[in-house]
């Protein structure tokens, strides 16, 4: 652990507490949230590493949290929490990019392994993010020069034809 920043979205304080108490004993950095809005609010103030995400919010459910995060471009790592488990719920959280779906009352050991896994992930996504903006910056096709009539149309074509 070094440090990563666990957003907790959790209407239940006592809930929140615990998983801020027992997070913040293993090293990572704590934000909370109470309901959907205050938490994707948080999120768009600063990123997080990893987001506990309660699935029964008093203003939403998880879902529609999960969903709206993805709308703002937000690929963190997310763990949906429920004590209203169902098939249904559990598949339309994973399609949407959910990391894992866990049943309440959540046992810490196993949420610890979830998040050390869910960590590395968002640790390799955003790696991969950095190596390709490098990438693009330096063998990007900004860094052709030709001023001429005949290049200016191959690099039209090739933007044309790139995202093919």
């Amino acid at each position: 652990m070094s440090g990563e920043k666990i957003l907790i979205i959790e209407d239940e304080k006592l809930i929140r507490m615990t998983l801020r108490e027992r997070l913040s004993r293993e090293g990572y950095q704590i934000a909370e949230a109470g309901s959907g809005e205050d938490g994707l609010r948080a999120l768009d103030e600063e990123e997080a590493d990893l987001v506990l995400l309660d699935y029964k919010l008093p203003d939403t459910d998880g879902v529609e949290v999960l969903r709206r995060m993805r709308e703002m471009g937000r690929d963190t790592a997310v763990i949906l929490m429920t004590a209203f488990s169902t098939v249904t719920s559990a598949v339309e959280a994973i399609k949407l990019g959910a990391y894992d779906y866990l049943d309440k009352p959540v046992d810490h050991e196993a949420l610890l392994t979830v998040m050390g896994k869910a960590l590395e992930t968002t640790r390799l996504r955003r790696e991969v993010r950095r190596h390709r903006s490098q990438q693009e910056e330096a063998y990007g096709i900004g860094n052709i020069v030709g001023r001429s009539k005949e290049i200016q149309n191959v690099l039209a074509f090739v933007e044309k034809v790139a995202s093919s």
